[in-house]
């Protein structure tokens, strides 16, 4: 089984630009530790952010795009026979690199219940309807409402949990992790809620703990809830186009 692990980290400070390179380089900087006795392939995701990359390739979105369109993203550029999405704040135990390569042959697994972390067989999207992958480029929606719709694809792959102690609560950091799994220690900011994106938890739901029925009400909502926003941003670039407009040859020639 050959790896290619995406280290994803999204902008959390867009208005501070000091605290928001102290934040990445602090949480790369642990990265590098844990990944130098691991013989996996890395690619930092800069998810509408930029900073020294130690190195390591870097693919970057200019503006931050939802989950997941990250996962599509890790899965159109897999060098390997698997890909592993790993939020830049997270880290796998030896315990759990030991237990992925156990996994050879599966679609595609988490390591911990709040699936931070998949792992995914190269190709998992291939078969994913055109609609979920033009929803998921939409970050109106947020990055819950967008996880939802690629989903519901990987439970057609069988999607499960490998941990057998796949729901407890680490007590610190306070958030899931495991024998496989970790979080880093450090502060662990929301990004919806520093860049003002619609969440579940705006509409009464904690945890994803909804029906199916209540949960497409809701998409309808958020929807509804964003496009006059969408359409005011869109607007107000009107006054931004070329004087020349789309007719490429009355552009004016310079010797």
């Amino acid at each position: 089984m050959k790896l290619h692990c995406f280290i994803c980290a999204t902008v959390v400070f867009p208005d501070d630009p000091v605290a928001e390179l102290k934040h990445h380089s602090y949480f790369l900087h642990a990265q590098v530790a844990a990944f130098q006795k691991m013989s996996v392939q890395l690619t930092l995701l800069q998810n509408g952010c930029e900073f020294p990359s130690l190195g390591i390739p870097v693919l970057r979105n200019p503006m931050p795009k939802s989950l997941a369109y990250n996962y599509l993203l890790c899965d159109a550029n897999c060098s390997g026979d698997y890909w592993v999405f790993l939020p830049e704040d997270c880290r796998i135990t030896s315990e759990g690199w030991e237990a992925i390569r156990k996994r050879d042959g599966r679609p595609c697994f988490s390591l911990v219940k709040d699936p931070k972390c998949i792992i995914g067989r190269k190709g998992l999207f291939d078969g994913l309807a055109s609609e979920a992958r033009s929803a998921a480029d939409l970050n109106f929606l947020g990055k819950e409402i967008s996880h939802l719709l690629v989903r519901g694809e990987l439970a057609k792959q069988g999607f499960h949990c490998i941990s057998t102690d796949w729901c407890q609560v680490s007590k610190d950091p306070p958030l899931w992790a495991n024998q496989c799994f970790e979080m880093i220690p450090g502060i662990h900011p929301n990004a919806n809620t520093l860049r003002r994106m619609p969440s579940l938890d705006d509409y009464g739901i904690s945890g994803y703990k909804a029906s199916a029925a209540k949960i497409e009400e809701l998409y309808g909502r958020i929807v509804k809830d964003r496009l006059d926003r969408l359409e005011a941003d869109a607007l107000s670039c009107k006054s931004l186009t070329s004087e020349y407009g789309p007719i490429l040859t009355e552009v004016p020639y310079e010797p």
